[in-house]
């Protein structure tokens, strides 16, 4: 009996298995992350990033942008933006969605955790921890 079981276990683990995409799938991807590559390249042109930082404090934050599920902009003013890519990147992160963030200080920091969620349905979608925080600026010359 317990060869069957472990049989069945077995069966059951593989049926489980990340299936390999499809070339239409392999695509769609591709095409996907030249478009995400498009708008990050939008979002900092002009800026050069500095010496990543483990926090940035909270209320310099003016608005914060997303780049697909794995890139987070803060934006100060039109001369900084920090980018801040979650290691694991940040599943439910998209366009429309909002995050949520509890910090105990006044600065927000690698390691923190940001929830994902759909204010309009009211649906909590992900979430994430944060990498650190590359400051882009503008060049004086600019």
């Amino acid at each position: 009996m317990r060869p069957l079981i472990a049989i069945a276990a077995l069966a059951l683990a593989s049926g489980c298995a990340k299936q390999p995409l499809t070339d239409a799938q392999q695509a769609a991807r591709a095409e996907r992350d030249a478009r995400l590559d498009e708008d990050e390249r939008d979002a900092l042109a002009g800026l050069t990033p500095g010496q990543p930082q483990a926090c940035i404090p909270i209320n310099q934050s003016r608005s914060t942008t997303f780049i697909g599920d794995r890139t987070i902009l803060y934006r100060v003013n039109q001369n900084l933006i920090y980018r801040n890519d979650p290691p694991n990147g940040c599943p439910g992160l998209r366009r429309g969605m909002t995050i949520i963030t509890r910090t105990p200080g006044t600065q927000l920091c690698r390691g923190d955790i940001v929830r994902v969620a759909d204010l309009v349905a009211g649906i909590k979608a992900g979430g994430c921890g944060l990498g650190d925080f590359v400051p882009y600026r503008r060049d004086a010359a600019d």
